[in-house]
This record gives C-alpha cells, structure tokens and sequence, in this order.
C-alpha cells in the first residue's frame, strides 16, 4: 500500500447553518462547491493543510448523535494549533461546548483541548509542548 494522506473527512450534520458558521466563520475553513446528490446536499470545506471535510445533510433530518467517548468509531478529530489557552477562551466566548479544558499532557507531550461541533463531534486542538 502507498497512502500518501487523508483525502477528506465526511460528517453528517443535525444543521447545515450552524455547521457552516462553526466551520466557515469560526474555525475559518474555506467553503466549496455543494453537490446535491438527491437524498442529501455534500458540502465540500477545504483545512488549512489543503484536505477537505464533507459535510453530508440530508433531506431527512438525521438522528441525534448520542455517541460517548467510549463509543466504538472515530473518537476525535484533531487538528494542530499554535496557544491552545487563547483557542479555548475564543471558543468558550463563541458559546462553543468544551468538553475538556486546556491541559498538558506530558506523556505525549502535548496541550489539548476538546470541544463539540455543533453536531456532537468532538474536535481536540492539539499543540506540541
């Protein structure tokens, strides 16, 4: 096998709107092309590093996410930032969910931070100490 990378990241959405201004205006993800596919719309965002996130709504409303941390699946998405500690008080003053506060963690030698998307998906900005 030769993987050379992450091609994309596809979540489905609870709100289009709020996905969009969490992502778009918020994490400053640059929108892309929408494709409507029938049953559902693919929203296309490009990350900072050039790979994209789909974002799937569909038609239907989707069910509510009740996984927990200990769920089997993806637990998180990370993405690698510079001062963890100022994210967190943007992020808190945005309304945003945080479900772990700033930390270190020595063993990895990183800081962390986790908190929700508006869809349930637990993100973890993540900095190297």
């Amino acid at each position: 096998m030769n993987i050379l990378s992450v091609e994309h990241i596809a979540v489905n959405v609870l709100d289009y709107q709020k996905t969009r201004s969490f992502y778009g205006d918020l994490l400053g993800f640059k929108e892309a092309d929408t494709i409507d596919c029938g049953d559902f719309f693919i929203h296309y965002f490009f990350l900072p590093s050039g790979q994209r996130m789909e974002f799937f709504e569909y038609k239907a409303q989707n069910e509510t996410n009740n996984n927990t941390e200990r769920t089997p699946g993806l637990r998180h998405l990370a993405f690698q930032v510079v001062d963890v500690a100022s994210h967190e008080k943007e992020l808190r003053a945005k309304g945003v969910e945080i479900t772990l506060s700033t930390c270190d963690l020595p063993n990895l030698g990183a800081r962390v931070l986790l908190f929700l998307d508006p869809n349930g998906v637990t993100l973890e900005f993540c900095e190297k100490l």
